[in-house]
């Protein structure tokens, strides 16, 4: 982590530079695990749960054409993905923290003073940073396990508002669906479908 966090600070001074506008967002992920179950005894448990979601970014207005509300989003995210099964006889749990980076195309299809909403599509790609899995008494590292660790890539849609405050900030509310594909290595086919929900607050870098 000590070697990643100068090249994430860099990259946020970078970006916030030339940009229109920085952003933050905490939030929960509602995560539920999709797996291939080898066993033919083994009842398949439904493994779900709660984690905290965290972002950080910037926007960008996209000049293209006519379509004036085209803008590109990129963040920096750390995201908890959390998840809890039981069955008769066992008790499952995982703890899993990805950072990743983040960018999207952002679409603004209402627009007031004091209102906005808009729609986004993307892609999140992330790496573990720490993993525990816990089957009843026993506890495991899966920061190594080759079903979490690697490259994880996640489709993202969204939509999300933000209501005028003052000349340069906002309150900002977010919905976000994604499902993770894992590169490489993935025999049980392991996978995250996640809902999340985002609050935070927008700055515009350029007044009004």
């Amino acid at each position: 982590m000590k070697k990643i966090a100068p090249h994430i600070l860099f990259f946020l001074l970078t970006i916030t530079t030339y940009s229109q506008g920085v952003f933050f967002n905490l939030g929960k992920n509602f995560s539920s695990f999709s797996y291939t179950n080898h066993s033919a005894y083994a009842d398949k448990l439904t493994i779900n749960g709660v984690g905290d979601a965290y972002e950080l970014g910037y926007t960008h207005p996209l000049k293209y054409k006519n379509y004036k509300d085209l803008s590109y989003t990129g963040s920096v995210t750390i995201n908890d993905y959390n998840a809890i099964a039981e069955s008769a006889v066992n008790r499952l749990e995982w703890k899993t923290t990805y950072l990743g980076v983040q960018s999207t195309v952002d679409y603004q299809f209402y627009d007031s003073f004091y209102f906005f909403l808009s729609a986004k599509a993307g892609l999140n790609l992330s790496t573990i940073l720490r993993g525990k899995q816990e089957v009843d008494n026993s506890a495991y590292n899966l920061a190594h396990n080759t079903e979490f660790s690697g490259l994880i890539v996640q489709p993202v849609v969204g939509v999300y508002a933000k209501y005028y405050l003052s000349k340069n900030g906002y309150l900002s509310a977010g919905l976000n669906l994604s499902k993770s594909v894992k590169l490489g290595n993935n025999s049980d086919n392991v996978s995250i479908n996640n809902c999340q929900i985002l609050f935070g607050g927008y700055f515009d870098l350029i007044k009004r």
